[in-house]
């Protein structure tokens, strides 16, 4: 899944009871469509899951799958938005508990709340279920770094990360994935889910002091223009020039290769760089200088191109090496065997690293950083650190098919192919769990200090002086 892509995921909740369709939307006015196209579209949307998605009953069975699609459709009684019905369509994504399964409003939703809404101006972190202030984009300050927020319009913190945390996508039963999708864009996901109303009542505290503040919603461009103002916030911000960068320490021997990304399109045009060249130069490097630790960091980067994590482990895996044992499709509306990249065993480099390996890992370790993950954690070949990732370590979906809802235009990213990576039976629907569990404080994430970078490091320096 691409950054690109994923930036558009957004992914909805049905609106909180008490706020009415009026008082969420209030700003704006908005399509309506007649039940008949609703039920149809959710119909239609069940019938390409069933003929596409190889891992649609993978941990729900079909008569589970069936009540649900049921259930949804008796809550349509009435004409709904296109924002209202896609808060009820997006319930089964927990359902499917497929990560590579996107649901995401039509072009002309995203464009008329872009162009005409107003969203809510901080960068807030979710941590151990609550809500802390990271970036406030406002002229006032009023709610400094640090704040914890107790209620956005009347609802409890709590309640809001609940809500959205139980209908994110994940793979399986990890959850991971979406604490990962929520900690990074809240602000974001929070206003395409909860709405855009033109002033927000916020109660948080501070230095043991309650209080409650009314923050006006502001668009887009003023949101950046804050963002840009403040150069604290705008060097945390900001984006890394490079996705793959490699540090060498001679004097003790060790590196840090940093991958942010696997994917060719994105590397190219975001960051002018070529996956393979680069670390076929980089790993060149390893060797002259005689590294005898490697340091991996995969946090953050949610997968792309197959072939390049097979090409990175073939320069760091010690044995030949299986990275997919097989796919799955439907065809004649039963899951079946198939064709697919990355099969079959493969070989080392000549000059691939033979000395320890450590690998960063979190929540936003997806898909390919997954499935790289997955098959250094099966040969034993490298020491975890960090969070679990989110890319499950058996069973990831790919291959993934554009669908469009004929009536109301929402667009669904449907899997096509099954990559099967371990025995499909023992598939536990969680992700690699590191060895070392180094998670970073609210502090910490607040002030950009990197603290599983320096734990791992740490873990480093520890084996290296027993010998």
């Amino acid at each position: 899944m691409s950054k690109l892509t994923f930036k558009l995921i957004l992914m909805m909740i049905r609106c909180v009871a008490i706020f009415s369709t009026a008082a969420c939307w209030g700003q704006q006015e908005e399509v309506y469509f007649s039940a008949e196209d609703l039920k149809s579209d959710l119909q239609y949307l069940k019938n390409k899951l069933e003929t596409m998605h190889p891992a649609l009953h993978l941990y729900s069975s079909r008569a589970e799958v069936d009540q649900y699609f049921h259930d949804l459709s008796k809550e349509i009684t009435r004409p709904m938005t296109g924002t209202d019905f896609y808060r009820l369509v997006t319930q089964v994504s927990p359902l499917i508990k497929d990560g590579h399964t996107n649901i995401l409003p039509s072009r002309a939703n995203q464009t008329f709340h872009t162009n005409r809404s107003k969203f809510l101006p901080y960068q807030l972190i979710c941590s151990e279920n609550k809500l802390y202030v990271q970036h406030d984009f406002t002229a006032q300050q009023t709610l400094a770094a640090g704040a914890e927020i107790l209620s956005i319009n009347g609802i409890d913190a709590a309640n809001i990360i609940k809500e959205l945390t139980e209908r994110q996508v994940r793979d399986g039963q990890n959850l991971s994935y979406p604490r990962w999708i929520l900690n990074n864009y809240f602000r974001q996901y929070y206003n395409f889910i909860m709405g855009h109303p033109a002033v927000y009542q916020i109660t948080f505290t501070r230095a043991a002091t309650t209080s409650t503040a009314t923050i006006q919603a502001l668009s887009k461009d003023s949101i950046n223009y804050y963002r840009q103002k403040s150069d604290r916030q705008a060097t945390l911000t900001a984006l890394p020039k490079e996705a793959l960068l490699l540090k060498i320490d001679s004097g003790n021997h060790t590196a840090l290769l940093t991958i942010r990304d696997f994917h060719n399109s994105v590397l190219k045009k975001q960051y002018n760089q070529h996956f393979k060249k680069e670390i076929a130069g980089f790993f060149r490097q390893i060797k002259a200088a005689n590294v005898r630790t490697l340091l991996i960091d995969l946090r953050n980067n949610q997968g792309g191109d197959i072939a390049n994590g097979v090409f990175l482990l073939s320069y760091i895996m010690n044995a030949p090496f299986e990275v997919v044992r097989e796919y799955y499709k439907i065809r004649q509306q039963a899951l079946q065997r198939c064709n697919g990249p990355a099969t079959g065993m493969h070989t080392l480099k000549p000059d691939h690293f033979t000395g320890s390996l450590y690998v960063l890992i979190n929540g936003g370790s997806f898909s390919n950083s997954a499935i790289v993950s997955s098959c250094l954690s099966r040969a034993g070949r490298a020491v975890f650190v960090g969070e679990e990732t989110g890319g499950c370590a058996d069973v990831i979906s790919g291959f993934i098919k554009n669908v469009t809802l004929p009536k109301t235009g929402i667009q669904v990213q449907v899997p096509a192919r099954q990559f099967v990576l371990t025995d499909k039976s023992k598939n536990t629907g969680h992700g690699i769990r590191p060895q070392h569990v180094a998670v970073p404080s609210v502090n910490d994430l607040m002030e950009g200090r990197d603290v599983v970078l320096e734990y791992a490091k740490n873990l480093i320096k520890k084996a290296n002086s027993q010998f």
